[in-house]
């Protein structure tokens, strides 16, 4: 597990699977995701059964947020299309509707980038976050990213299209 005191990160487990299942299909949070379908039970069962946690060769990482005090999953970070000859990845990350504001997505994604740069040696971490998304887009900010540039209409929206920020974090530090 990793941890910063406040907060843990670890691997999904078979408990996790109804928040999983909570988190997956909050028609909220699939405007600015890649997948806008329902997810099931039985899917992430599978998922987690079969979960591989060598991040190079799968090319992706999932872990749960853990509230270390309380030891409740409060959201999952992700570290997906990595790059290991460029050394780079992306981040993405839900924190429950119910539990936002409270400091965890800064905390994981701070624990995750420090992990990314100190056990798998990658230099940068990206994230796509959409125009209006105004608190990932403080929070990604505040964790240490910075605009690399701006997509024109890159996420749907129905029948017209947002633009979306590209953000970079260079050696996973501040």
């Amino acid at each position: 597990m990793i941890s910063d005191g406040v907060i843990l990160l670890r691997a999904p487990e078979p408990a996790d699977i109804d928040a999983l299942f909570r988190w997956e299909n909050d028609r909220d949070g699939w405007r600015y995701a890649v997948v806008r379908a329902p997810m099931s039970r039985q899917a992430l069962w599978e998922y987690v059964h079969n979960y591989n946690p060598d991040v190079l060769a799968a090319g992706e990482l999932r872990m749960v947020i853990v509230d270390a005090g309380s030891g409740e999953s409060v959201g999952a970070v992700d570290l997906y299309d990595v790059d290991a000859l460029n050394r780079r990845g992306g981040v993405g990350i839900v924190v429950d509707t119910q539990l936002r504001g409270r400091g965890y997505g800064c905390r994981a994604v701070n624990l995750v980038a420090d992990y990314a740069r100190m056990e798998l040696g990658l230099h940068q971490l990206w994230a796509v976050v959409g125009r209006d998304n105004a608190a990932s887009r403080s929070m990604f900010e505040h964790c240490g990213f910075k605009i690399g540039g701006c997509m024109q209409s890159w996420i749907r929206m129905g029948e017209s299209y947002m633009d979306a920020y590209f953000y970079q974090r260079c050696s996973c530090v501040v």
